[in-house]
């Protein structure tokens, strides 16, 4: 292998004439999410075996120490896309935060010079709301939204964002610039971190072979945007803190006609470098006062401090938030215990260093602070929604999250808690969720990702009262989350039939969150029985992707309860249709309204069964049992709709489910015996 030995990549690519414009080589960047770049074995390792992502190295140049600049999905792909730090574009989180779209970014720049501009992502944090699409003339995010599910889980599978490029593709003849992201390997694993990476490498493969002849002409930059702390400092997963393992990422960058083959680069290189390397190549114009640079512009880059951060401890968890600066082969990692580490020597940053390398300790920390770091003080909460929150009365809705200096890998411990909620409510155990969460979110308000966890605890038991007021709380303790919040409590209020104050504070969110917020204003406008305005919501969510099968739910709903059983029925066959050709679930309640349609068709035997399908997911849809008795009832099986409603009570221990059972007991008897 050869370190990189002159300014020739350039010279190498650039194909001149009189009067002919450079050449515009097709432009393809993959990100895979959370991918360390030590799990690669063009990084050295052996355990596993990526035959295409080794060609791409043997044919490109292999940038063996390049770093991230924050943890977390939506923020860094803001920096690759932009060549700007977090503290620079004003993505901090993956969570309340949105990019600018007057920023300029790799897809505006090359759209700008001439190219078609393609991406198919498969991460819903990178879904179009945020902006992280600005500049693409297509972009593919139908990624399904699960109420309930964390955020950073909500995904696709790879082999369906490769199947929306490679159709892309295949429709372009100008010049063109393909984004692709595959989130193999984030957690939750399948069914190993390892066995992820390999599942990225082959669809790789399908996407390089797609690209036919025009691979050897291609400029293709394979990178990741984060890493993963595989337990390592106490982290399994990544976003709180920012050791090596978190930042060190792949970045392999196959020029055109493989110019520099098998080339590795030892000097550092940081994800900004990204935007400038392919306006160098492409001839395209980039932004001003970029603080990255073009990684093929010379022998050895100079020695660029990397800055990067991770507001996630402050805004999720109520700790302390931290920043870090390399300037090799030093790492310091500020916060409440500050570290000095040299990544060279001791490459799992294992002797801390601050007091014994004093004269460095000093050199990074007058990096750090020459990197303009404006504090996490003025929340991105779009004037119009911090004019509704101030409507209803959360007068403190937009101040800063309290500083905390509580050191974040001290309490690592309090994660495993969180799983552990997590876990007991995927069992449908909410009960014992809320003992561990209720004491733990006492003691630190400020745990979002918790409050969150506890809402929806509270509401698998029927707590309404409980869940309204965690999730008021949360509007005011985390302003960056107060749309998400609002949007939650939008739905108790719902529950409780508060119509007004629910729309009042599902419409804080459609700045934010359009599809979901439309989506609560859609089943507030149904509950209303205002058809017409809820079918106009249903309607607005199909602006985004990720929610175009809840819009068929919904639009169905809306035909059922208007007698339009035909209409409902076509477009309910569509949504099992569509969420089973995606590998996505079906919205919450699907086989409840299919079983109603069905029951009201007269198709009893098939209404039975997706009755017994939709109890078997929601055991407390008291609706469901009370239409499966009544199912029963009317096909003259007495025994079976008695022992129905007996079951609704075992799923439902309550006083109020005992009083629906025995009411209705006694009003089907009346019936029976007639007037």
């Amino acid at each position: 292998m050869r370190q990189f030995p002159l300014n020739v990549a350039l010279a190498a690519l650039l194909v001149l004439s009189c009067n002919r414009e450079v050449a515009k080589p097709p432009v393809i960047l993959i990100s895979i999410d959370t991918l360390r770049s030590d799990h690669l074995p063009a990084y050295g390792y052996q355990a596993i075996k990526t035959p295409h992502l080794d060609r791409l190295a043997k044919d490109g140049i292999v940038y063996e120490h390049a770093f991230a600049h924050v943890p977390l999905t939506l923020p860094s792909h803001a920096s690759i896309f932009t060549g700007l730090l977090p503290t620079e574009h004003g993505v901090r989180d993956n969570a309340g935060f949105r990019l600018d779209a007057k920023v300029p970014t790799i897809a505006s720049m090359l759209k700008a010079h001439g190219y078609a501009t393609g991406g198919a992502v498969s991460a819903y944090v990178l879904r179009t709301a945020t902006n992280i699409h600005s500049g693409f003339d297509t972009y593919d995010d139908r990624i399904h939204f699960v109420e309930s599910a964390p955020t950073g889980n909500l995904q696709r599978k790879g082999q369906h964002t490769i199947d929306a490029a490679r159709q892309w593709l295949a429709t372009q003849t100008q010049p063109f610039f393909l984004f692709v992201h595959l989130f193999e390997p984030h957690a939750p694993y399948e069914p190993t971190y390892d066995a992820e990476i390999i599942t990225s490498d082959a669809l790789i493969g399908q996407l390089l072979e797609s690209l036919g002849d025009k691979y050897d002409d291609a400029l293709i930059i394979v990178l990741s945007d984060h890493g993963e702390g595989l337990g390592d400092h106490g982290e399994q997963e990544h976003g709180v803190l920012l050791y090596r393992e978190a930042l060190q990422v792949p970045l392999i960058v196959k020029l055109p006609k493989n110019a520099q083959k098998s080339t590795r680069v030892s000097a550092p290189a940081q994800l900004i470098d990204v935007l400038p390397t392919i306006a160098a190549i492409t001839g395209a114009t980039p932004p001003k006062n970029l603080r990255g640079r073009a990684l093929t512009a010379g022998q050895q880059p100079p020695a660029t401090p990397i800055y990067a951060e991770t507001q996630y401890p402050r805004i999720h968890l109520g700790w302390s938030e931290l920043q870090s600066i390399i300037r090799w082969p030093h790492h310091l990692i500020s916060g409440p215990k500050p570290e000095l580490y040299d990544l060279a020597a001791d490459r799992g940053e294992t002797r801390d260093l601050r007091e014994t390398q004093r004269r460095a300790y000093a050199q990074l920390r007058s990096d750090l602070a020459a990197i303009p770091r404006p504090a996490l003080n003025a929340p991105r909460i779009d004037p119009e929604e911090a004019r509704k929150l101030a409507a209803l009365g959360y007068v403190t809705a937009g101040a800063p999250p309290a500083a905390s200096n509580l050191n974040p890998r001290e309490h690592l411990a309090d994660l495993e808690a969180l799983k552990n909620v997590t876990r007991l409510i995927g069992q449908n155990r909410p009960k014992e969720a809320i003992a561990i969460a209720a004491p733990l979110l006492a003691r630190n308000p400020a745990w979002s990702d918790l409050r969150d966890q506890l809402g929806h605890a509270y509401l698998e038991v029927g707590d309404t009262a409980r869940a309204e007021q965690t999730y008021r709380e949360g509007i005011r303790v985390t302003p960056e989350l107060a749309s998400d919040f609002a949007l939650s409590l939008a739905g108790v209020l719902l529950d409780q039939a508060k119509l007004d104050e629910a729309e009042a504070h599902a419409r804080i969110a459609l700045t934010s969150n359009p599809a979901g917020a439309h989506e609560l204003l859609a089943t507030i406008a149904f509950a209303r029985g205002d058809y017409d305005a809820a079918l106009l919501e249903a309607q607005a969510m199909r602006g985004s992707a990720s929610h175009e099968i809840n819009s068929d739910f919904v639009t169905a709903q809306i035909h059922a309860a208007r007698g339009e059983l035909d209409a409902a029925a076509a477009l309910l066959d569509r949504v099992y249709k569509v969420a089973y050709e995606r590998g996505t679930p079906l919205p919450r309640s699907y086989w409840y309204v299919t079983a109603d349609v069905l029951a009201t068709t007269g198709r009893t035997r098939e209404a039975i069964a997706a009755f017994g399908r939709e109890l078997r997911l929601n055991p407390r849809n008291r609706e469901a049992w009370v239409r499966l008795a009544l199912v029963h009832r009317i096909a003259g099986d007495d025994a079976k709709s008695q022992a129905t409603l007996d079951r609704m009570c075992v799923a439902n221990p309550d006083e109020d489910c005992r009083k629906l059972h025995a009411r209705l007991m006694r009003e089907w008897a009346a019936l029976r015996k007639g007037p």
